[in-house]
C-alpha cells in the first residue's frame, strides 16, 4: 500500500473509527476499550486482547442523558450513547481509569446499565510521582492483571506480558522519531498526516501500528526538507476526536509543530524499563511520565515543560484546544497563558468543544482571527 493510501486511511480513521472497530470482531481480534492513557494496554495485549481508544463522536444525545448531566464533557457522554444505543457491542468491554469525576461515575453508570462481559477499573494515586504513590500503583497494576487473568480464564505470563513491553516500546520510539522529524525536516511530514497517522494507532493491533509508523518514516526520511512560511504552532490539550483543527489550520497556512495532547505527544511520553519485573515497570512508567491536570503536581513543573516545547519547535503561537466543562484543563489555563506571555512573549488561543455540537464554522472564524492577529494583519 503507497503512502498517499496509508495517510488517507488513517485521516477516515480519525473522522469515524467505529466502522474500523466493527471490522476488528470480524477479523476475530477481542477489542476492549478504553478512554484514558494511563491505561496499561501492555497487559490487555498480552492478554490476547486488542486496546482500543473511544474518543467520542459529532453526535446529538439519544440516551445518555438519562444518566449523565449535560455538563460533563461530550467525550464521555457521547461514548456512553453509543454504547446504550447497541453501537458498541462489538467490544469485549472496558477499561476506567479513576482521573476525573465525569470517569469515575462513568465507570458506574457503565456497569450498572450496558452488558459487556469484562468491566475493568484502575484505581490511580491523586500525587503521582511521589514515593508514597508507588507501591499502590504497583499493587493496583497488580489487581488489574489478575481481574484480566479471571476474564480471559488463564495466567499472563511475565514472557508475554514483557515482550508487550517491548512492542509498546517501539512504539514510543517510532511515534518519537515521526515528532522529531517534523521538526528537523520541515515538509518532510505535516502536523495533519503525521498526527493522524499516530492517532490511528488506537483502533488497531499495537504490530501493525509499528509497521505502519515505519512505513511512514522511511518515506519521510527519504524526502527532501522544504522551506515553509506556513505558521507554526503548539496545540495543547486532552483530545482531539477529529481531524478538525488540524484540517482547519493547513486551510489557514498554519502549521501544528508540536503538540501537548493525550492523544499525541502525552500519550508515548516515557519508556517502561524491560530490565525490571513488568508490574513494577508498567507502575513506574505511570508514575514518572508526564501527568494529567487530573492527577496532583507541581504546576510549575508542567508548565515547564509546555515552555520547553515551545521553544524547542519554534511555535509561534499555542491553541489550547479543551472540552467544554474539562475543570481539570480549564484550572491550570490562566497560570499556563501568563507563563506563556511573560517569558516567551508567545500569545495563546483557548477553544472549547462539544462533539454533540460542534460547529466547524466558528472554530474557523476564531482560528483565522488568532492567526492574523500573530502575524500582525
Amino acid at each position: 500500500m503507497d503512502i498517499r493510501t496509508v495517510v488517507g486511511e488513517c485521516l477516515e480513521m480519525w473522522r469515524n473509527p467505529y466502522p474500523y472497530l466493527a471490522r476488528l470482531r470480524e477479523e476475530g481480534e477481542r477489542p476492549v476499550a478504553f478512554f484514558c492513557s494511563y491505561t496499561p494496554e501492555e497487559i490487555l495485549h498480552a492478554a490476547g486482547l486488542t486496546p482500543v481508544r473511544l474518543m467520542g463522536a459529532v453526535r446529538t444525545i439519544t440516551h445518555a442523558d438519562a444518566h449523565l448531566q449535560s455538563y460533563c464533557c461530550s467525550l464521555a457522554r457521547t461514548d456512553l450513547d453509543m454504547a446504550l444505543a447497541g453501537e458498541l457491542d462489538y467490544l469485549e468491554g472496558a477499561v476506567f481509569v479513576q482521573t476525573c469525576d465525569t470517569m469515575m461515575r462513568l465507570s458506574d453508570i457503565w456497569r450498572r446499565n450496558t452488558s459487556f462481559p469484562f468491566h475493568g477499573d484502575l484505581v490511580l494515586p491523586i500525587r503521582m510521582g511521589e514515593e508514597v504513590s508507588l507501591p499502590f500503583l504497583v499493587e493496583e497494576i497488580r489487581i488489574f492483571r489478575q481481574k484480566v487473568e479471571e476474564f480471559i480464564g488463564r495466567s499472563i505470563w511475565d514472557d508475554a506480558l514483557e515482550e508487550s513491553i517491548h512492542v509498546y516500546n517501539r512504539n514510543r520510539r517510532l511515534a518519537d522519531r515521526l515528532y522529531r522529524l517534523r521538526r528537523e525536516k520541515p515538509g518532510a511530514r505535516d502536523g495533519l498526516t503525521a498526527t493522524a497517522c499516530l492517532v490511528a494507532g488506537f483502533w488497531m493491533r499495537r504490530e501493525r501500528h509499528n509497521e505502519l509508523l515505519h512505513q511512514l518514516l522511511e518515506d519521510a526520511e527519504g524526502r527532501e526538507a522544504v522551506e515553509t512560511d506556513r505558521l507554526p504552532l503548539l496545540v495543547s490539550g486532552s483530545v482531539c476526536a477529529t481531524p478538525d483543527l488540524y484540517e482547519l489550520l493547513a486551510e489557514l497556512d498554519a502549521e501544528v509543530v508540536d503538540d501537548d495532547l493525550c492523544c499525541g505527544h502525552r500519550y508515548f511520553d516515557a519508556y517502561t524499563d524491560e530490565s525490571i519485573s513488568p508490574e513494577e515497570a508498567l507502575a513506574r512508567r505511570m508514575w514518572e511520565r508526564v501527568n494529567c491536570p487530573a492527577k496532583h503536581q507541581c504546576l510549575e513543573n508542567r508548565a515547564d515543560r509546555l515552555m520547553r516545547q515551545v521553544g524547542d519547535s519554534g511555535a509561534r503561537g499555542v491553541v489550547f484546544f479543551l472540552q467544554s466543562f474539562c475543570e481539570p484543563h480549564l484550572f491550570d489555563i490562566p497560570y499556563l497563558r501568563n507563563r506563556l506571555q511573560e517569558e516567551l512573549g508567545v500569545p495563546s488561543l483557548v477553544l472549547e468543544s462539544e462533539l454533540q455540537s460542534f460547529s466547524r464554522g466558528q472554530l474557523r472564524t476564531r482560528l483565522q482571527a488568532f492567526l492574523e492577529t500573530i502575524r500582525g494583519v
